[in-house]
């Protein structure tokens, strides 16, 4: 007889699992969904001012007291994010970068720019720009940021512009503009004869000829793709000795007073022979040069 009742209760737990299970199952309701869930938008500082939000930092490696073009110009930024959505904010359309002219903002090309986006929130990251040749003269260099994650919500904060590097951003500056000739710039001396500017006299052991005229390029690469002589002012000089009577010209040569223009070699007679060097060879034996700025 106990047997028999131990046995009855167990069938009576087990019915009542099996009818608590099949209850909880058919009387389970999933509620509407409420708002979104949403972060914290990632937020830009200078490393030099890591309090301030919307700062940066800027640093070049000009050589002089102005920026000139060829020179680096790198923004720096500590990229916070407190949700740890990762950083996005150096990608090419979120880092513009412009040289600055009387006629308006010019974008400065993609392949100008090197952007690195910072590696972890908390983190720095950098956009280094290459300044272009196209920017000779150009009053400031200025920058758009943009502060942007790479995931998240809101996936994107604030838009930081810094009209002038020089001025700065809430961090450290550059040196100001206006933007001078640099390294990256391709001089080209060619006798007038070349229209086509093939044969670029500078650098070369060809004779020039008295009585002949030369002309001076300024041009954006060695392809000539750009012609940049009219962003200069520039001077001829004669450099170098004299042919027979040893007369060394200083080591900024001897100024001629022909600017912005074609030189033509002067033969042996005033005003622009011996009285310009002070030889009895006049111009021969010396070399052309250009000064430019």
């Amino acid at each position: 007889m106990q047997k028999k009742s131990v046995f009855r209760l167990k069938r009576l737990a087990l019915a009542l699992v099996l009818t608590g299970y099949t209850m909880s199952s058919a009387y389970a309701v999933l509620t509407s969904p409420t708002g979104s869930i949403q972060g914290n938008a990632p937020v830009l500082s200078a490393p030099s001012n890591p309090t301030t939000p919307q700062s940066l930092d800027f640093t070049s490696n000009a050589a002089g007291s102005a920026l000139a073009t060829g020179d680096t110009i790198t923004l720096t930024y500590l990229y916070n994010d407190a949700d740890g959505d990762l950083d996005d904010s150096a990608s090419r359309t979120h880092a513009l970068w412009y040289y600055v002219t009387t006629g308006g903002d010019v974008a400065i090309p993609a392949a100008n720019i090197v952007n690195t986006p910072a590696s972890s929130a908390g983190g720095t990251g950098t956009s280094v720009l290459t300044i272009p040749a196209v920017a000779i003269g150009a009053s400031a260099i200025k920058v758009v940021m943009q502060e942007f994650s790479a995931s998240g919500d809101p996936i994107q904060g604030q838009t930081i512009t810094v009209a002038d590097t020089s001025i700065g951003g809430g961090g450290t500056t550059t040196p100001p503009g206006p933007i001078v000739p640099g390294g990256n710039l391709v001089p080209g001396i060619y006798l007038s004869s070349d229209t086509t500017f093939t044969n670029n006299l500078i650098g070369t052991s060809t004779k020039l000829d008295v009585g002949s005229a030369y002309v001076f390029k300024l041009w954006d690469d060695t392809s000539h793709t750009t012609d940049l002589t009219s962003t200069v002012t520039y001077n001829w000089r004669l450099v170098g000795t004299s042919a027979t009577d040893g007369v060394t010209a200083p080591a900024t040569g001897f100024v001629t007073s022909v600017s912005d223009a074609n030189f033509t070699v002067p033969v042996n007679s005033a005003p622009n022979g011996t009285p310009l060097t002070a030889s009895a060879d006049g111009a021969q034996g010396f070399n052309l040069a250009v000064d430019y700025n």
